[in-house]
């Protein structure tokens, strides 16, 4: 009777420590993480606000965890249940606390800055990336490692006895390897960066983003394209990004009945004009300028027009390209030329007699 009394006001009372831990979980996370988010908000900096964001989530089940070991000691269970419960106690705590600094690498990643500056701005934001995702996993495994040793759990051991198994995993994840040494790759070489333009025989777009394993582009139609690190590596990237000038290459036909004085002053004009505007690389050293007559073709005579403008924006470029079509329509206007039309000439030697 006495024991049967007791098992009721341990349970009534571990119940009311449940209860008790709600409270104060609830009260802390209004109370006291309000008045903590307001000091961090005064300050200046904002890597104290990442780091309380970043530890909100965990700190709220402290008294969950301390209610469930206050439990265990109230119900005073067989020693056999009593061990499993502390052990998963143990195992609460080492999730709580590898769950927290997981989630701090994020607010703590100014200081990989200092380290990956070294190597120039262009790779910072890629070899940064590339570290957090690696202190991440090495996070993961460490803490996957203490969680197994509390339940008696060797993993390097498992691991070795695995054998078969071991290989057949090893061998999944060379693409994965192969992709992160893509990755380095890629930085090191800087053969793009963020933001960059870039064509490969499989798709072209705006590089959104470069990860350990894959590279994200934007096509032109706002799709997004997902390409493994290792296929990009071996293939022929070009990035228009790195363009110094940009290109305009055309050819104008000029009717038959042209004249050589025509032909020979629309050049010189167009010459002129593309020389003395300031949108045209002119400077032979950084660009080439070549304006010439190339070809009596099939129903026009060809100028070829070959130059660079100065800006390497798209929409500067194109507007750019239109003031000269235009000019270039006044240039040969003014000459009284006109462009050739495709056309054919049929001649026939002789006509049948009985025609009309």
């Amino acid at each position: 009777m006495l024991d049967s009394i007791l098992l009721n006001y341990e349970i009534i009372l571990a119940g009311i420590i449940f209860i008790l831990a709600i409270v104060l979980h609830k009260l802390f996370a209004q109370v006291v993480l309000k008045q903590l988010k307001k000091l961090v908000k005064q300050t200046q900096t904002v890597v104290d606000d990442e780091i309380f964001n970043a530890l909100q989530t965990p700190l709220k089940f402290i008294f969950i965890v301390l209610s469930f070991y206050l439990i265990t000691i109230v119900l005073k269970l067989p020693s056999d249940i009593n061990k499993f419960f502390i052990q998963l106690l143990h195992s609460l705590i080492i999730f709580i606390i590898f769950w927290a600094i997981y989630r701090c690498i994020e607010p703590f990643s100014f200081v990989i800055d200092s380290i990956t500056a070294a190597f120039g701005t262009e790779l910072t934001h890629g070899l940064k990336k590339l570290f957090i995702n690696g202190l991440k996993s090495f996070i993961l495994l460490i803490g996957l490692t203490a969680l197994l040793n509390e339940w008696g759990i060797n993993i390097f051991a498992l691991l070795a006895s695995l054998g078969i198994v071991g290989a057949a995993i090893a061998f999944a994840a060379k693409d994965s390897l192969a992709n992160i040494f893509a990755s380095l790759t890629i930085i090191f070489d800087n053969m793009f960066r963020q933001g960059d333009w870039i064509m490969t025989p499989d798709v072209e777009g705006t590089v959104e983003e470069i990860g350990s394993r894959t590279t994200k582009i934007r096509t032109f139609s706002k799709a997004v394209i997902t390409i493994p690190n290792a296929i990009l590596i071996n293939s022929a990237v070009v990035n228009w990004s790195r363009m110094t000038n940009r290109r305009i290459k055309m050819r104008i036909g000029l009717e038959y009945r042209t004249t050589p004085k025509q032909v020979t002053n629309i050049i010189q004009h167009i010459k002129d004009y593309l020389q003395n505007n300031p949108d045209i690389e002119t400077d032979p050293s950084k660009a080439i300028m070549l304006i010439h007559l190339v070809e009596f073709n099939d129903s026009s005579i060809d100028i070829l027009l070959y130059y660079f403008t100065k800006t390497t924006g798209w929409q500067e470029w194109m507007e750019i390209k239109e003031q000269n079509l235009l000019k270039f329509m006044e240039i040969i206007e003014n000459e009284g030329a006109a462009f050739a039309l495709p056309s054919q000439q049929i001649y026939v030697e002789k006509l049948p007699d009985n025609l009309p």
